[in-house]
């Protein structure tokens, strides 16, 4: 190594011995040095990028419909089922689901173990999906067997939704909840668009045995299995990953190295012992912290991390960065707001850890209405929120939320008016020939999930500008759009006489799944963004999640029933018109009974101001570094002079003659 050999030339000259420990780069020292020796840097023990391909790969088994409406097709072809005997299969796993979704996410907020759940719900909903292609007897004579399979898998889908979302919360925090989940719905969507396309390739190549096709769904999990497994426990933040704070103390630490590796980058020093010695500085506030040595957070407790900060001055500003950016819940239980709680000393600060503690208890079966617990003790008589124990809301408490119950009914009428709009385009596409009807099915679900990836990517980047109810709006309002335009389409396809015509309205019916991406599209990303506002500070985001995916799955199993019933008895365009007439009531609801959910802490001003404080402490670091880089050359200069003096000496002493030679 070029530093032990630096270290090696010093220790030549007996004059200028320099300490190794330090000049020289501490062994095992913490950071980027370390990765250095190692060749590798901390962005390969980010967490983050994990996410969005996990989610890539949970296209069919995010909610289960993307196979399910395969799995209808089959049986339907191959099996020989009637479509009640399908529609009883679809209201079994819907129902199941609804039932399911509440407990689950009760159960999650309690959880270390959510990626566990992650993979283990995933693996066994894929192994259902081929277990249904597999046992399915002609005419469903195995009808019985196959609701009880259809409940199994409804029950084992319905932890996938609030456990993967929960895993992402406890990684990037509150703030950073908007732009990771933006990201991760747009990179669903590309996934479940490549499912559906290679499935619907397979059934038009398979016509009508189709059964093959239900082998993507493993294959898929084993893409989730390999990234969801690359996520170490200690990157969640148990408090972080169920809304009982704000922050991540895993997404600071990342922002810090982010920071903290921009400006080692761009230290003008030239001196290979002294870029090093850089560093070692740089990360010396990174020492402690909890991606020091095994390149992963593996203190999630608050508490451990406030003690381990006592212990540090460089990390005084971390501590007050973090409660500057921990908002107080409101009596809305929406908005949150600032309040800078900044320690001025070490006792303050060694007080503000005493009084700081974090729930972690077991799950309460406290089902009263009160509100947020707080310590028992006198500290709690203070006037002062740091002496409040953030402590989880009761569950009824919780759910009869005003905003919650509002949002839960606009995503169940949302939904009961907009589920059976695709299954119905689809049927009207294929009634002329079922086989290229597969395809041009498949082709109805690529184009909405293809568009509705890059609304997904819209949401992120402007929901936090323009608000969440603007966008939601816009989504609920291209519901209403969609269903008009088809109730023409469809009227228009009953007197259609030339060949050419048919395919002209086809290619306009294909066309409306465009309006499809934005509702759809915005309404799915926004759904988990504004449950996450709404838990702000309540300990329950995965109880909250479980409790309006809910109510979306039951709004999606009572459309498939109404849809398909009023398009038997009175015929496409009516069907269309009458579930047009429905979306005015999610529209007009969260128009008029829905506030603005938008905290303050997700706000781009907010963001910058957070980022210019780590801006700040890493420029501190840096002006203590050019002061010790300026000493350690001044050190370097006045031992080199100071050895030449010597030499000099030396010399003169060596050629001066002895007074004996001078008086021969």
């Amino acid at each position: 190594m070029q530093q032990e050999k630096n270290c090696r030339e010093d220790v030549d000259h007996k004059k200028g011995v320099r300490n190794k420990d330090e000049y020289c780069m501490p062994e095992g020292c913490s950071s980027f040095a370390g990765l250095k020796e190692k060749g590798a840097s901390w962005e390969a023990f980010d967490a983050r990028p994990l996410l969005p391909k996990a989610a890539f790969f949970m296209g069919d088994l995010r909610d289960g419909l993307p196979m399910l409406n395969m799995q209808a097709a089959f049986l339907v072809s191959a099996k020989n089922f009637s479509e009640k005997q399908v529609g009883v299969l679809f209201l079994a796993f819907g129902l199941a689901q609804f039932v399911c979704m509440t407990p689950a996410g009760y159960f999650l907020d309690y959880s270390n173990n959510k990626i566990d759940w992650v993979i283990w719900s995933g693996a066994i909903t894929s192994i259902l999906t081929v277990t249904t292609a597999v046992i399915a007897h002609p005419g469903g004579n195995n009808l019985g067997l196959m609701v009880l399979i259809k409940i199994l898998q409804g029950g084992i889908s319905a932890i996938l939704p609030p456990a993967f979302n929960s895993v992402t919360l406890g990684i990037v925090g509150g703030s950073g909840f908007t732009f990771q989940v933006s990201r991760n719905r747009m990179m669903n969507h590309v996934g479940t668009a490549l499912i559906v396309a290679i499935g619907s390739l397979i059934s038009y190549l398979l016509y009508p045995n189709i059964g093959a096709l239900f082998i993507v769904s493993p294959l898929a999990m084993i893409g989730v299995y390999y990234n969801m497994v690359r996520i170490k426990p200690a990157h969640v933040d148990k408090d972080a990953a169920r809304a009982l704070i704000v922050e991540s103390s895993t997404m600071t630490e990342y922002e810090h190295l982010e920071t903290q590796n921009s400006f080692v980058s761009q230290i003008p020093i030239d001196q290979e012992d002294v870029s090093d010695e850089v560093s070692s500085s740089l990360s010396h506030s990174s020492k402690d912290s909890p991606l020091s040595d095994i390149y992963s957070p593996s203190q999630c407790s608050r508490e451990a991390t406030i003690k381990s900060n006592i212990n540090n001055k460089t990390e005084e500003e971390a501590l007050s960065l973090h409660h500057e950016m921990t908002p107080s819940i409101s009596n809305n239980a929406v908005k949150c707001q600032d309040t800078p709680l900044s320690p001025k000393n070490d006792q303050e600060t060694s007080e503000h850890s005493r009084s700081k503690k974090y729930d972690s208890s077991i799950p309460s079966f406290n089902l009263g209405w009160g509100s947020q617990s707080q310590r028992s003790d006198s500290s709690s008589k203070s006037d002062d929120p740091v002496t409040v124990s953030p402590r989880a809301r009761t569950p009824l408490a919780v759910l009869r939320d005003p905003t919650l119950l509002s949002f839960t009914f606009v995503l169940f009428t949302f939904h009961l008016s907009n589920s059976s709009v695709l299954p119905l385009v689809m049927q009207s596409l294929t009634i002329e020939d079922e086989r290229s009807g597969i395809l041009l099915s498949g082709m109805c679900i690529l184009i909405g999930q293809g568009f509705m990836s890059w609304f997904a990517k819209i949401c992120g980047d402007y929901s936090p500008k323009w608000g969440r109810k603007g966008l939601t709006l816009v989504a609920l309002s291209s519901l209403t759009v969609r269903c008009f335009l088809l109730t023409l389409l469809a009227t228009a396809a009953e007197d259609v006489k030339t060949e050419m015509s048919a395919i002209v309205v086809k290619g306009l019916i294909l066309s409306t799944q465009m309006l499809d991406s934005v509702g759809a599209g915005i309404f799915g990303t926004m759904h988990i963004l504004i449950t996450n506002d709404i838990s702000c500070r309540t300990g329950r985001f995965s109880l909250m999640m479980g409790a309006t995916t809910g109510a979306m799955c039951l709004g999606a199993t009572i459309s498939g029933y109404v849809g398909q019933a009023i398009a038997e008895d009175y015929g496409y365009a009516i069907a269309f018109t009458s579930l047009g007439i429905m979306s005015l009531v999610p529209l007009f609801l969260f128009a008029f009974c829905m506030p603005e959910t938008l905290p303050d802490y997700v706000k781009p001003e907010q963001r910058k101001r957070r980022l210019m404080i780590i801006l700040k402490k890493i420029n501190d670091q840096r002006r203590k570094l050019a002061v010790k880089a300026t000493n350690h050359f001044r050190r370097r200069r006045d031992q080199q002079v100071s050895m030449e003096l010597e030499d000099r000496k030396e010399e003169s002493l060596i050629e001066k003659p002895s007074p004996e030679k001078e008086l021969v």
